[in-house]
């Protein structure tokens, strides 16, 4: 664990760790080149032996998945309350799933859509690299004021 600034951590994760939080949420971002810029897409995902896989409808995404199939995909959570956040990002290739037999078993996953549309193009994300990393900080105590009792909450 590195220290950052003397009062936050940084931890980076192990892949099994990175698979485990990349399947403990729905929702994910996934980066994509567009006419050469980069655009980032929120959809909902599972993972599926150590892949990840969405759905998608043609448009915008679909198009630049298909001419630039280098992505990254990334999840993250966040705990502003105790200042702890963690984020596991994947870079690889999107291919699309055609295979008939691919196709049945994606449909086993139970990956439903989550906004409107068919969502008819499976695409699974063959990873070159999984990175996580998670931040720790220490939170100061809560000052107290002069005279009051930790004992009896200053009462």
């Amino acid at each position: 664990m590195a220290v950052i600034d003397g009062r936050t951590w940084l931890e980076h994760l192990d892949p099994p760790h990175c698979w485990g939080l990349l399947a403990s949420v729905p929702v994910g971002r996934i980066g994509v080149l567009n006419d050469s810029a980069p655009e980032i897409y929120p959809v909902n995902h599972a993972v599926d032996r150590q892949t990840v896989v969405f759905r998608t409808d043609p448009g915008t995404k679909l198009r630049g998945l298909l001419r630039s199939p280098a992505v990254c995909f990334e999840v993250d959570g966040v705990d502003p309350e105790d200042g702890t956040g963690w984020s596991v990002l994947v870079k690889g290739r999107a291919v699309q799933i055609r295979d008939p037999d691919e196709l049945r078993a994606a449909d086993r996953l139970h990956l439903r859509p989550w906004t409107l549309g068919d969502k008819v193009h499976w695409i699974r994300i063959l990873p070159a690299e999984v990175t996580g990393r998670r931040i720790w900080s220490r939170v100061p105590a809560p000052r107290q004021e002069e005279g009051d009792d930790p004992a009896t909450n200053g009462q």
